[in-house]
């Protein structure tokens, strides 16, 4: 094996042979890359393969030292833990550096290691200038570009960004402003009660090429979409030329929803039916390409996106490449919510606030503050959550109008009764009781509920009959109204653990034997990844029933709503899209809401439980929230931000021409 390649510490054959037989003792090297992939696997629950991708990477300068090229190797593996925790850059010398760098480098290698100044050495000697370019321009895997450490496709895909939207801010008004008042004015009249603060981001959607709308939970920021539409087609705009999109299929479909009882038969034309971004610029996942690109944009005159604070660097690059160089772009959201899965936290960078008043995106950023459900059943809720989002907030201390705490502190699950904001102290054993009274309570439900899951559901051609369908929306309103929030995945209090627990549950019920490969009738299900051939899509809920098509016999089918019907498909066809969604994590619940929420906390404090997971899983709640674990836990993630570090605002404004201020 040569040096170079001994140099890469791959898990080969031949080094766990070197290992076993105590060769491998005197290579410092390799005992520093064993030490580094299990930080990566138990500090920050990334696959240790990664290790050895950084150490590739860096041997494309082999001319460097042990230590010089193990700093470079660190260097590498900080930018990629970066990129998974959000950041499109990281600072990597200086004083910015110091505290990410710190938390970066201790589980990795250790609080004295030095490895900071050394890779502060290693960027100002210029030693690895075959891994890292000094220049916007430069063609190199990584780019320093003082004090930040880039990687090469990023960055570009943040410059394009902003590229195109310092255009966007230079569109003309599409009408003048006394015309696009009068517009929102019978917008207003036709369809939905506006407030003052939704008229004003209403008429902002047709004075900009870009419009930015953000809002907490019950602001009423889909309820607008409607008044947009049909403001912007009494401008001018063909409604058929406006396109409604969302990066999930749940959040599309209830954006629909919103739309059509906004709007009724106010419009002369039919409007395009919302779909997942991915769908809107027809997007392969097998290419990697999408179907519309500058050289063959959409025809929309405006595309106006709900959800916002789930786009991510690389799909808000792809929609706005797929974008009409004349097209509007509206975007609804909420910049307190979760960043995107994805790298990027593109809707906080254009929602948040600048340093002064002089940010080009402060013309066109508009902030829904009035609440439309504090004196609903979800008021409390609302409260709540607007308490954990503050600095230095204790919803646990935090009292109503009648003195009273607006958090019910519950001592075993058998208190909970699902109303407004409950806290439910986990002790050893719990969770198991909890499960059990969320089983009871949450879904199985009574005997209609039951009978509707035992029921045989006959599928016509098309669909299912008008009675058919009277019984599956009661059992999909049912099963929609509540859900388990995690913070991951893993572990006892994650959704896979969970769901599995769940399935054992309703086995039981069923008089059968749990086997994790056979779904059984009532339980509910949820799409992983687009399917175009059949129509499902990522965020998709669907339910396993009793399903016969004339001329068969009956048997279990996904079952999922399809515009005002309903559509089956047999289990083997979507088995690999789709899994249990008795739980799910806080990030695939974005775009949902539902009646009633429980939000399961980790058993012990990880990185990952920010502010953030906190808001957005307790705002998923319309009615009640109950958040299930330690109290110390949750006051530490309501005290944790999550900090991603991006430069997208900042290159937006230094593109930008600032519009004049028209309103």
């Amino acid at each position: 094996m040569t040096t170079r390649y001994a140099s890469l510490g791959l898990d080969t054959a031949w080094r766990r042979f070197e290992t076993a037989r105590g060769g491998a003792e005197s290579n410092s090297f390799e005992w520093r890359m064993r030490a580094l992939e299990t930080a990566l696997e138990e500090d920050f629950g990334l696959a240790p393969d990664l290790a050895h991708l950084a150490a590739e990477i860096a041997s494309f300068e082999p001319n460097l030292g042990e230590d010089d090229r193990f700093a470079l190797i660190i260097l590498i593996m900080i930018s990629i833990i970066a990129l998974e925790q959000g950041s499109t850059r990281i600072p990597a010398v200086g004083p910015l550096a110091r505290e990410p760098m710190r938390t970066m480098l201790r589980p990795l290698c250790g609080e004295k290691s030095g490895l900071a100044a050394q890779i502060e050495a290693l960027l100002e000697s210029r030693n690895a200038s075959a891994v890292i370019g000094y220049a916007e321009s430069d063609s190199k895997p990584l780019l320093f570009i003082s004090p930040y450490i880039f990687h090469h496709r990023i960055l570009h895909a943040e410059r394009a960004i902003a590229s195109r939207i310092a255009a966007m801010l230079r569109l003309a008004p599409l009408a003048a402003e006394k015309d696009i008042i009068a517009a929102v004015g019978k917008a207003a009249a036709d369809g939905v009660a506006l407030s003052q603060e939704q008229r004003a981001a209403v008429a902002g959607s047709a004075r900009s090429g870009l419009t930015v709308i953000s809002g907490g939970p019950g602001t009423g920021k889909t309820t607008i979409v409607g008044a947009i539409v049909q403001t912007l087609a009494q401008l001018g705009v063909d409604p058929t030329e406006i396109a409604l999109a969302a990066p999930t299929g749940k959040a599309a479909f209830r954006m629909g929803e919103c739309v059509r009882a906004a709007i009724g038969k106010e419009l002369n034309a039919p409007l395009s039916e919302p779909a997942t971004i991915h769908r809107l610029i027809g997007y392969s996942a097998e290419s990697g390409r999408c179907r519309h690109h500058p050289n063959n944009p959409l025809s929309a005159a405006a595309v106006i996106v709900d959800e916002g604070s789930m786009l991510g660097i690389d799909l808000m690059e792809r929609l706005i490449n797929a974008m009409a160089p004349d097209a509007r772009l509206i975007i609804l959201g909420d910049a307190d919510q979760l960043p995107s899965v994805a790298a990027g936290a593109v809707f906080r960078d254009l929602a948040a606030p600048g340093k002064d008043d002089t940010s080009p995106l402060s013309k066109v950023c508009i902030r829904l503050a009035e609440n439309h459900r504090m004196k609903s059943e979800g008021g409390a809720v609302y409260s709540v959550a607007t308490e954990i989002n503050r600095d230095g907030g204790d919803p646990m201390n935090l009292t109503g109008s009648s003195g009273k705490p607006l958090v019910a502190r519950r001592s075993a699950p058998a208190e909970l009764e699902f109303q407004s904001v409950e806290f439910l102290k986990l002790i050893p054993h719990d969770l198991e009781r909890f499960l059990d009274r969320w089983y009871d309570a949450r879904v199985r439900g009574n005997g209609e509920i039951s009978s509707l899951i035992e029921h045989e559901y006959l599928e016509g051609d098309p669909g299912f009959d008008e009675q058919e369908c009277v019984r599956l929306q009661r059992l999909f309103a049912y099963a929609s109204a509540s859900r388990i929030l995690c913070v991951t995945r893993v572990f006892e209090t994650g959704a896979e653990r969970i769901n599995l627990q769940m399935h054992e549950r309703a086995a039981r019920t069923a008089g059968v034997v749990p086997d994790r490969s056979e779904m059984l009738a009532g339980e509910p299900i949820i799409v992983l990844r687009n399917d175009f051939e059949r129509g499902l899509f990522n965020g998709d809920q669907g339910i396993i029933l009793w399903v016969r098509r004339k001329g068969r016999e009956r048997s279990r089918m996904a079952v999922f709503p399809r515009g005002d019907n309903f559509a089956a498909f047999r289990l083997e066809s979507i088995r690999e899209i789709t899994e249990l969604s008795y739980a799910m994590t806080v990030h695939k619940a974005q775009g949902s809401e539902f009646d009633s929420v429980a939000l399961v906390l980790p058993e012990d404090d990880i990185p990952l439980l920010t502010r953030e997971i906190i808001y957005t899983a307790v705002s998923r709640g319309r009615r009640s929230a109950a958040i299930v674990g330690d109290d110390s836990i949750l006051m530490a993630a309501i005290g944790r931000r999550a900090e991603r570090f991006s430069g997208l605002r900042e290159r937006i404004g230094s593109a930008a021409v600032v519009p004049p201020d028209r309103r």
